[in-house]
């Protein structure tokens, strides 16, 4: 083509691989810093041990806990944007079923409304943890969650309600993003490094699907997943 279409061409491969470089750095970084973390933290572990104090003992344990799951879930999600995963035939109203029965076993109020039959292509392992998460941000932050499963010609939809309090408005774009927390005094509430939403909806992202989240229209939360 004309020597102006060439250039811009150049142009963009270069911000691409720049851009590449620049999110596979980022990722290594997250990666390498949840690995240090885990040696500070085993020694900040068996330093509380030793605390007299039972109390406050309990206070420094339940601190590095916290510590410790936040290192994890950087992990996880480093290892979830990285992977390369198999897809394979599920079937989807088969496996929510299965994490719905799953949950209720750990004592979590899920119930699965409605579902219907149908079949999609993706990472077994992953696809349930996606939803694991979902259905657990649900039932934790919103009290209780209703899971539904509906097959449509060309793709599959699950919706999960909720009962808690919902999310202002004017953050509900956010809900994705690392450690996001509607709420920082309700952080101390519940565990969690605030990583679930954004692991699950990466691993969507790679079934092909999406995600999309909006506040109930008299209160909680509507997770709706979309997956051809």
């Amino acid at each position: 083509g004309p020597a102006e279409v060439r250039v811009a061409i150049k142009a963009l491969n270069s911000l691409s691989s720049r851009l590449k470089a620049a999110m596979e750095t980022r990722m290594r970084r997250i990666a390498a810093a949840g690995h240090d973390l885990r040696t500070p933290i085993t020694r900040m572990r068996l330093r509380a041990e030793f605390v007299e104090n039972e109390e406050d003992r309990a206070m420094w344990l339940k601190d590095i806990d916290e510590l410790d799951r936040i290192a994890d879930s950087a992990i996880q999600l480093v290892r979830e944007e990285s992977r390369k995963s198999t897809p394979e035939p599920l079937r989807l109203d088969v496996l929510i079923s299965e994490l719905v029965e799953e949950l209720k076993q750990l004592s979590y109020d899920v119930t699965l409304v409605r579902v219907t039959a149908g079949t999609v292509r993706a990472d077994r392992t992953g696809l349930s943890r996606a939803f694991r998460n979902l259905l657990i941000n649900a039932a934790t932050h919103g009290k209780r969650a209703r899971v539904s499963v509906r097959s449509m010609p060309s793709e599959m939809i699950v919706v999960i309600d909720d009962d808690g309090p919902g999310i202002p408005p004017e953050m509900i774009g956010q809900v994705f993003e690392p450690f996001f927390r509607a709420s920082r005094a309700r952080t101390k509430e519940f565990d969690g490094a605030g990583l679930g939403l954004t692991i699950a909806h990466e691993i969507v992202q790679r079934a092909g699907g999406n995600i999309t989240i909006e506040n109930g229209r008299e209160r909680g939360l509507i997770q709706v997943v979309r997956l051809p």
